[in-house]
């Protein structure tokens, strides 16, 4: 039994299931068309899946639990990076902050190799630039330090 994957299967199915709960106010349409919960609902259905698949593998592995305290070091350090990245974003703006947080991401894994340290970032940037600024003509956040 590997205690973080029943953990997490119970976390993932309870916020799916409170988040699909939150769906419930959403406005609804008179006409045959999908509302605005359709999307989020099928979402927390996936979520509320793969927290039951999580939790069964968990019940049924019966292996040692083989956490490494330097694994645990890694995924809070990961985490951290995610947390600074989001809090950072209305302050810098996501292109500048989402090009450190994968280069930050990059470095903190190993990569060591410039060209892949520099290209990931900015073809992860200019690919939302393009695709969802440019093409879908959606709003993206430039932050304050900017405007």
């Amino acid at each position: 039994m590997k205690v973080p994957h029943i953990t997490s299967g119970i976390i993932s199915i309870c916020l799916g299931g409170l988040f699909y709960y939150l769906t419930l106010d959403f406005p609804k349409l008179n006409t045959a068309d999908t509302g605005a919960a359709f999307l989020p609902r099928i979402y927390c259905g996936l979520l509320i899946l793969f927290g039951i698949i999580l939790l069964i593998q968990g019940i049924r592995d019966h292996s040692k639990n083989e956490e490494s305290s330097q694994t645990v070091r890694y995924a809070l350090i990961a985490m951290v990076i995610v947390l600074a990245y989001i809090l950072v974003i209305p302050y810098i703006g996501f292109y500048v902050s989402t090009a450190l947080t994968i280069f930050s991401l990059l470095f903190f894994s190993k990569v060591r190799k410039a060209v892949t340290l520099v290209s990931v970032p900015l073809g992860a940037v200019l690919f939302v630039f393009l695709v969802f600024e440019k093409l879908l003509k959606v709003s993206i956040p430039m932050g304050s330090l900017f405007l």
